[in-house]
């Protein structure tokens, strides 16, 4: 379970970095800075400088794929 100000260095590849945001229901477009990881069925807003996790959204599934984005 992630919280906001959790510290999140796992894989940041392109199988677990979302890019196209739009597909998750509760997500938006993240700030300059920042980028959107799904781990198991959370998605954390986090700094790519530090990998601070500044928002945690879970369940946003709605019309996007179960599981890690296939990039």
């Amino acid at each position: 379970m992630w919280r906001r100000g959790d510290r999140y260095d796992g894989p940041r590849s392109g199988m677990w970095q979302v890019q196209d945001w739009r597909r998750y229901r509760g997500l938006y477009a993240p700030p300059p800075g920042y980028y959107w990881v799904q781990y198991g069925n959370q998605f954390l807003l986090t700094a790519l400088a530090t990998g601070i996790i500044s928002n945690v959204i879970a369940n946003a599934y709605g019309a996007g794929p179960m599981g890690p984005a296939p990039y």
